[in-house]
């Protein structure tokens, strides 16, 4: 259903999904138009749910539904039978995905619940696998799951396209094309690892891989769950994934927005607003809104930063399809704020350190006394100060996007110019979470008392600008004020959370929850106070993701004060 929802969420075809019961009646029906002006969205794809316990001997009522819409044929039209190989694992992600739709109830994969279904799943898929083979005045095409599957990225796009084509979309159309480009990484094994059958029927037997003795990328999701089980995070996963994790892209984007707000924040926010699409508390809230329960997925893209084309997208081009950066060390320094972050001890194979610049601060790296190390890759990004409303900003932003400029790498660190960061190799082979940073160094400090602490300092930076301290004072109270008035301080005491420092963040791409949770924070940094520490969890508890985050070990970093490299 992956796939569907994909197509559903970017538009490119209209779409009616039927779920039949057991005698082959629709029990539900959803259809999903599409609105855009592309040739393409004149297709009309027709999916039929089979239950896994449909009567379908003959002459069962079920049994002759089956035969007559097989046997319809339509010139013109491809008719596909997709399955899944495993039936072991298409029942066993039913039952993760009945867990989180029933409110968290315990799910049901124990081997004696799932062996009951089993039986009846093999002969209900056996017996239409061997019927649509043998239909002989219409030809039906057999499609595992499973072949669509692969680990590189152009491998994918052939078969997405392959796929699209079969579906009698028109793969040459732009808009189409524009569209795989942008989302073919979504679909490699290491994105779509939550549903693989081999993972599914690993959980089911109780064999989940134990810990390698050395640092891998494969197949390292299995150990990322935290105080979670496997089980559970895979629940998650898929739920989170169902629940959208399409970012928005300059295509859908609706030029000549005005915001709604009073006042009106995007009269002096400009790109901030146009960068992110939020011209207004009710974009900022769409992450959060609940599907409905009698839909099978979200098909909203999410605001994630880049709806607009700008001079950030020059990193995205650079490295969307680079394959060999599996692990990013990721920093940005604006107007020589700081030198370039440190690094000792074993690194992991496959890394590539990336600088975002100014031109200022990119002219005093590449060459004096500060001149970087050759490891670093430098980009001028030119002058950013015309671009966001506070120049700070574009870190705070950078910091939450790596998933957005790096899609094909495993892991993204972020490193401020004043961390120092030992034994990389050690410290993710050791990881027991998908997400972590350093507690702050004021261990009982919390994102309530964050406020007052971060308005000083400021105070202290902008202390030249009467102007910009205002501004920054008025959409932090502004924040405070929603985040008291929505209970997210409360909840967080209640959590026991104490802040993070995230001069140093790390998190493994590619999976569905760290997604959702990093836009979140995005948007927060986007639409209220530009200052990431004050907002770093709060995506989290509105999604109920806060298990997902840990703490990172104490003897594995360093933090410094910030040296200024130029005048």
């Amino acid at each position: 259903m992956k796939y569907i929802q994909w197509i559903a969420t970017r538009k490119l075809a209209n779409i009616r999904i039927s779920q039949l019961d057991d005698d082959c009646c629709i029990i539900k029906e959803n259809y999903f138009s599409s609105s855009s002006s592309s040739l393409i969205t004149h297709k009309f794809i027709q999916v039929y749910i089979i239950s896994l316990s449909a009567d379908i001997t003959q002459p069962s009522v079920c049994f002759t539904k089956i035969k007559q819409t097989a046997n319809t044929n339509v010139t013109g039209i491809n008719q596909i039978y997709f399955r899944r190989k495993s039936i072991h694992a298409t029942i066993l992600f039913q039952q993760l995905d009945l867990f989180k739709h029933n409110h968290n109830s315990p799910p049901q994969t124990d081997s004696s619940h799932i062996t009951s279904k089993i039986s009846k799943a093999r002969a209900i898929i056996q017996y239409l696998q061997n019927y649509f083979t043998t239909i002989s005045f219409t030809k039906w095409k057999i499609i595992n799951s499973e072949d669509l599957v692969h680990s590189r990225l152009i491998d994918c796009e052939k078969s997405l396209t392959s796929f699209l084509t079969l579906l009698g979309l028109n793969t040459s159309d732009t808009v189409l094309k524009n569209v795989l480009t942008y989302d073919s990484h979504r679909f490699i094994d290491d994105a779509i690892w939550w549903d693989q059958s081999e993972v599914g029927e690993r959980i089911l037997n109780r064999s989940t891989p134990i810990p390698p003795y050395k640092f891998t990328y494969s197949n390292d999701f299995y150990h990322l769950h935290g105080t979670r089980s496997f089980e559970q995070y895979s629940a998650d996963s898929r739920q989170c994934y169902r629940d959208g994790t399409f970012a928005q892209i300059p295509s859908e984007t609706v030029s000549n927005r005005k915001s709604t707000d009073s006042p009106n924040r995007c009269l002096t926010n400009s790109f901030d607003c146009r960068f992110s699409d939020i011209y207004s508390f009710d974009d900022r809230e769409q992450l959060y809104e609940e599907s409905n329960r009698n839909d099978y997925f979200s098909i909203k893209p999410i605001k994630c930063g880049f709806a607009i084309p700008s001079i950030f997208d020059k990193v995205r081009e650079r490295f969307a399809r680079n394959h060999t950066c599996e692990t990013i060390i990721l920093t940005s320094i604006i107007n020589c704020y700081d030198n370039l972050p440190g690094t000792e001890g074993d690194i992991p194979f496959s890394t590539c350190y990336v600088a975002l610049l100014d031109t200022k601060t990119f002219n005093a790296l590449s060459s004096g006394i500060y001149q970087a190390a050759p490891h670093w890759t430098l980009i001028d990004l030119g002058n950013i100060n015309s671009l966001f409303s506070f120049p700070a900003k574009t870190i705070e932003t950078l910091k939450t996007c790596g998933q957005r400029m790096f899609p094909l790498a495993k892991w993204i660190i972020w490193l401020d110019g004043k961390s120092y960061l030992m034994r990389i190799t050690d410290l993710l082979f050791r990881a027991k979470s998908s997400v972590f940073a350093p507690r702050h160094t004021t261990i009982d400090r919390t994102s309530a008392i964050e406020v007052n602490y971060t308005i000083e300092r400021i105070r202290e930076r902008e202390n030249g600008s009467r102007s910009n301290f205002d501004k920054f004072v008025m959409d932090i109270k502004r924040q405070e004020k929603e985040y008291i008035r929505d209970g997210f301080y409360s909840r967080a005491d209640k959590l026991n959370l104490t802040l993070y420092d995230i001069a140093l963040f790390v998190y493994r791409n590619n999976h569905p929850c760290n997604f959702r949770y990093l836009c979140g924070w995005h948007n927060e940094v986007n639409y209220f106070a530009y200052r990431g520490q004050l907002s770093v969890y709060y995506s989290t508890i509105r999604l109920n993701l806060i298990q997902h985050l840990h703490f990172l070990p104490r003897n594995f970093y360093h933090t410094f004060s910030h040296l200024k490299i130029c005048p």
